[in-house]
């Protein structure tokens, strides 16, 4: 049985979030919009937006979001952010 494809590509948004680090040692959430064609896999990138909140690292349970990364051995990393205010 054969399948019957839409001539209208099928467009989705993805949302992409990483952080960036300040050179006072902070953090920023940067968001990245990417377009992908479902049909064909097609990829197109978007706009990237640097986010206003700072955030700290932290080694405690109460964290605001988190990131993980594959270190220079190839192990897995996390890095716990906390949400803060520069005046603190």
């Amino acid at each position: 049985m054969k399948q019957i494809r839409s001539l209208v590509p099928d467009i989705h948004e993805e949302k992409v979030f990483s952080f960036t680090r300040d050179e006072d040692g902070f953090f920023r959430k940067v968001e990245k919009s990417v377009y992908r064609n479902r049909h064909n896999n097609e990829v197109k990138h978007g706009e990237e937006v640097i986010l206003e909140g700072l955030y700290r690292p932290t080694l405690e349970d109460i964290f605001d979001d988190v990131m993980s990364y594959q270190d220079i051995n190839g192990d897995d990393q996390t890095l716990r952010l906390k949400l803060v205010n520069k005046d603190n």
